[in-house]
């Protein structure tokens, strides 16, 4: 490691937060990597989210030094990573970065990269390096952009036949609307300054909410074209009636309602109903996952119902406060 990147990343300056509920791949190389470009083992911050200590256990045998947060419950994205960043806020650390567990580093200089660049851009709350998707090369669409509904409507009809990924022909550091959470280096002063993520929506479109709050409070997100890491997210779970796909879908039509999109929530809303029914339909002439899509198309219904009518949110509403 070069001088100049070891005073950027000294001891206490910089966190990484790595929460996981469960083992996945590659979790231990996620870590070891991440090991290797901080001075002190204690600043990567490992967040046990709700496995009943299992994962708690693992992290002290495998790496000892680091810092483990224990969760009782599974917070998913938004309360695995909150913990921890409340850990850096808490001991003084100026930056923080959040990064998926199914990841590994495939460039040993990103992080001084990105800190360098937060030092240069003052009003940066959250800086997004370039991500490499399951193989190096394959770079993943980290730029992303605020969902109304027309662009939504828009990306949807176009892209099985033209997709644009702003991450690949992106060339300098850039402001942008937001970024994919999956790898993303935050000033502590911005996190004090617009709170840390909203845990009543779990995942997806947490991004959104956290850099439209920013944004709101004069800070900014960031994309620094530097190699990071390698992410490798599985190719299953994406069902059109999964857990992930209904709080994307819910979450839209959420964050609309919160941040007073209410044409916005109902377009979203009417849409994606619209869809899920139109699989179903096609479920029922392929006869295959049949009761998966009605089961969904119900769900989906009455969550929307509640949050467009402003239901207090409860267990209803479904990950992480109750079921799918």
């Amino acid at each position: 490691m070069e001088a100049t990147e070891i005073s950027l990343m000294e001891s206490g300056r910089l966190a990484v937060v790595i929460a996981t509920h469960r083992y996945c791949f590659p979790l231990e190389r996620c870590i070891s990597s991440h090991l290797e470009l901080l001075d002190s083992a204690a600043d990567v911050v490992f967040v046990d989210n709700g496995s009943g200590g299992e994962m708690t256990e693992w992290a002290k045998d495998r790496f000892p030094g680091i810092t483990t947060i224990t969760r009782e419950q599974n917070g998913f994205f938004c309360g695995g990573y909150n913990s921890g960043m409340q850990h850096a806020i808490d001991n003084g650390y100026q930056y923080v970065l959040i990064v998926n567990a199914d990841t590994e580093v495939c460039n040993a200089s990103y992080l001084s990269r990105l800190v360098k660049a937060a030092e240069e851009h003052a009003t940066a709350a959250f800086l997004g390096p370039t991500v490499y998707l399951r193989e190096e090369g394959q770079v993943q669409n980290t730029i992303l952009q605020y969902p109304w509904f027309r662009r939504h409507l828009s990306h949807w009809l176009t892209s099985r036949f033209r997709s644009v990924n702003r991450s690949a022909v992106a060339k300098t550091d850039t402001v942008v609307d937001f970024l994919n959470g999956v790898c993303v280096l935050c000033r502590i002063d911005a996190l004090r300054d617009v709170g840390l993520l909203d845990e009543e929506m779990g995942g997806y479109v947490e991004d959104t909410d956290w850099s439209w709050r920013a944004r709101r409070n004069g800070w900014q997100s960031w994309y620094v074209p530097v190699p990071s890491i390698l992410h490798h997210q599985v190719a299953e779970e994406y069902e059109h009636y999964s857990v992930k796909t209904f709080m994307l879908r819910r979450n839209h039509v959420y964050w609309h309602m919160k941040v007073g999109h209410v044409r916005q929530a109902r377009l979203f809303a009417a849409f994606s109903l619209l869809l899920a029914r139109g699989r179903a339909l096609k479920a029922f002439f392929q006869q295959r996952d049949l009761d998966e899509h009605r089961r969904y198309v119900a769900r989906f219904q009455d969550v929307v119902h509640r949050i467009l009518a402003r239901e207090p949110v409860d267990e209803w509403f479904g990950p992480p406060l109750g079921k799918l």
